[in-house]
């Protein structure tokens, strides 16, 4: 009888490891491959070329487009469920705008990681690198802004450079 029970947890653990590793794509159900996206483990659907990214590799992928010093913010606004369900838990995913911009991808409940349909990858990446110049030209105007307000000039080169974004 102890052996049989053994067995049965055995079995039990091995069917949930199992489901857990058998990802299907929230679109269409088919079952998805591993991959690589954008550098980054993922899981791929072969049909509409969807991918499952966990929220270590979506941070990493953002860490690589961003400064290192770059401080990211909010990531979900405008949060609403949807009705597919999510790869990782199988509940109702989350749709949500990508930090505030025109982007809106879906989220596991529980934040076990992201979906994104057929090169969203690159939006983010994308959205992370605009963020990264906005916020550098953003410190250049404040500086020249506290330089201005002590007295000091601007040469038309260096107010020509920092319009355009150099720095």
């Amino acid at each position: 009888m102890l052996r049989s029970s053994y067995n049965q947890v055995k079995l039990h653990t091995f069917e949930r490891s199992f489901n857990l590793t058998q990802l299907t794509c929230p679109v269409d159900k088919t079952a998805l491959e591993d991959s690589k996206t954008s550098g980054e483990e993922s899981s791929q659907c072969p049909e509409c070329a969807g991918v499952w990214l966990t929220t270590a590799a979506i941070e990493s992928l953002e860490d690589n487009a961003a400064s290192d010093d770059m401080v990211k913010g909010q990531r979900q606004y405008g949060k609403h469920e949807v009705d597919h369900g999510c790869p990782h838990c199988g509940e109702a995913m989350v749709r949500f705008r990508y930090r505030g911009y025109n982007l809106e991808i879906e989220a596991c409940p529980s934040d076990a990681g992201f979906w994104l349909d057929k090169s969203e990858d690159r939006e983010i990446r994308d959205i992370m690198k605009q963020r990264n110049s906005n916020l550098g030209r953003a410190a250049s105007a404040e500086k020249s802004w506290h330089k201005t307000r002590r007295g000091e000039k601007l040469g038309i080169f260096k107010r020509v450079k920092q319009l355009l974004g150099f720095h």
